[in-house]
């Protein structure tokens, strides 16, 4: 997963990011960011989330527990785990993160360890302090996010995700979801899902639940673990990150996705991101 020239530094803050993506590891995406000032706003991924803090400390909330995130912790997360954060002293951290779908995750289980199609990881904890193991997993992310030699790259990739799942998710689980929700509000996400380029009212919403107007939002919340509207926008963040990668132009996605302006998507896309939308175009 070569680096193409994807740094992003922003002079005010220090904040350096690098995005590593290529096309023939499909479903695959790496990251190398050092953070001095940046807060994460609550978020999740679609994907699973497999990383390292490399240095520093982060303060860090998830799976609604408070965590300070030390040097030589293994970070493990499942689609759909709300998490925010920031630094938790002057020097800020380094974190290294693999972002792995859903489908390729069962596959690569499938392939590791012998599991039938469709098991996926099961992580009892989101952060591990596993020194040994946070060694042996830095030299590989180097590779996986930096080599250019496609074969170093999958190798790299398949050896790293073999010690992690294999040290910490012993259990696998026959299933592509994580939380169990009543009808009506698996019916609300799913119209989330269908209208995430588009602007949605709280009404439409309670129509749906057969709700009131709070009663909507605090299921919702119990249930997703964020409130209708910032679901949404995580939504619309993921559909701008299939546009940038396409190729489509900045200004281009914040239409589409439903943004105000080009600087109102980079608000938000850099907030639950990480990077500009303009640093994330430049890596694919």
């Amino acid at each position: 997963m070569c680096n193409q020239g994807s740094n992003m530094t922003d002079e005010r803050k220090l904040d350096v990011v690098s995005i590593g993506r290529s096309d023939v590891l499909s479903g695959i995406e790496t990251m190398v960011g050092k953070y001095l000032t940046h807060k994460f706003k609550p978020h999740a991924h679609a994907e699973f989330v497999i990383g390292l803090i490399d240095e520093g400390v982060h303060s860090v909330w998830c799976r609604g527990e408070h965590h300070f995130a030390t040097a030589s912790t293994i970070v493990t997360m499942h689609p759909g785990d709300i998490h925010h954060g920031g630094a938790a002293e002057e020097n800020g951290w380094v974190q290294r993160m693999i972002y792995v779908d859903e489908t390729v995750m069962a596959e690569m289980t499938s392939d590791n360890f012998g599991r039938q199609p469709g098991s996926l990881p099961n992580f009892k904890q989101t952060f591990w302090a596993e020194p040994n193991l946070a060694e042996a997993f830095k030299d590989l992310h180097k590779v996986v996010h930096s080599s250019p030699l496609t074969l170093a790259r999958d190798s790299a990739l398949q050896a790293l995700l073999q010690i992690v799942l294999g040290h910490l998710s012993p259990s696998l689980v026959q299933e592509s979801g994580f939380r169990r929700a009543p009808a009506s509000m698996s019916a609300v996400r799913d119209y989330l899902h269908a209208n995430a380029n588009n602007d949605v009212s709280l009404s439409e919403l309670c129509g749906i639940s057969g709700l009131g107007r709070r009663q909507t939002i605090d299921a919702f919340k119990r249930h997703f673990g964020l409130p209708p509207h910032a679901y949404h926008l995580i939504l619309k963040v993921n559909s701008a990150k299939r546009l940038l990668i396409a190729g489509v132009s900045t200004a281009e996605v914040a239409a589409t996705v439903g943004f105000a302006d080009q600087s109102h998507l980079t608000r938000h896309f850099r907030a639950i991101v990480g990077a500009t939308p303009g640093a994330y175009k430049t890596a694919a």
